[in-house]
Order: C-alpha cells, then structure tokens, then sequence
C-alpha cells in the first residue's frame, strides 16, 4: 500500500499542475505501491478495475506519467515491454534486462556508486539521481541464440 508521505506528495503535485484528486488516481497510486515487482500498465489497469474502479487505458497512461513526473515511479524499459516501480527514497539500484524475453533483475552495487561520485566530484557535477540499465541477453536466451546461429552455419 502506498505510504502517506508517496500519496501525500503525488496530491501535492496534482494539485501544483491544477488538477483534480480523484478516487481513481490515489487507487492507482496505492496499486502501483503494493506491488512489489515490476508491474506493466495494462496489470495496473486490470488491478485497479478489479478494485472496483471504473478507470480507462488513456487514464491510467496520463497518470504514470504524472507519477513518474513527481518522482515517485521510474519508467524501465523491459525487452519489447515497459514497465514501472515504485522508488524508494534514499534506496536506488539499477537493471540488467534481456533484450529477448524481457526478464529484468534489479542489482545493487556499491562499486558502482561509488564509481559515479567519483565521476561527478571529477566534473564539479551534483547527480540528483542516475537510471543503469545493462541490456544484453540473459544465459538462457544467450544459450538458444547460440543453438540457432550454429544449426544455420
């Protein structure tokens, strides 16, 4: 479920924009926080209509995007898909996904962090954030590209 403080903040951008907080945006953004996984927007759609709210494709669509505005979801493209999840404050991570069966892992690494400040004092930069997405081919993938590129040779 989302935290007061992420439902706050999303009202307080709605709200800056001049529009309107409605039971179907906060049910969105509650779905998006009880997940704990990367979630697509048509399973958004399915679970917030499954809440018993009457909400559309383009409405959910709208709102992602004004979520992602408000830095409370990063957008991931996922192989042919894209996906969503919700951020947490202060925790950040990064992505390797296959560009074949669009599996996504999150990684953690403090190598790297540590490798981007050294490259931001390098430059005078101040980072408010950073998006890694490695893309390449998960080993199963790798494995049946392979099998096919030697069966044509």
């Amino acid at each position: 479920m989302a935290q007061i403080q992420e439902e706050q903040l999303f009202v307080e951008h709605l709200r800056a924009r001049g529009l309107r907080v409605t039971p179907e945006r906060r049910a969105l953004l509650r779905e998006i926080f009880a997940q704990h996984r990367h979630i697509d927007a048509e399973e958004i759609l399915a679970a917030v209509r499954a809440s018993g709210h009457a909400i559309s494709r383009a409405t959910v669509y709208r709102n992602l995007e004004l979520l992602v505005e408000a830095g409370l979801v990063s957008r991931v493209r996922a192989g042919a898909r894209t996906v969503y999840e919700h951020l947490h404050p202060g925790f950040r991570h990064d992505h390797v996904a296959c560009r074949d069966c669009g599996r996504l892992v999150e990684f953690v690494s403090p190598a790297i962090s540590a490798l981007l400040g050294e490259i931001c004092r390098a430059h005078d930069f101040v980072a408010d954030g950073n998006e890694l997405q490695v893309v390449g081919r998960c080993r199963s993938c790798a494995e049946r590209s392979s099998q096919r590129e030697a069966a044509h040779a």
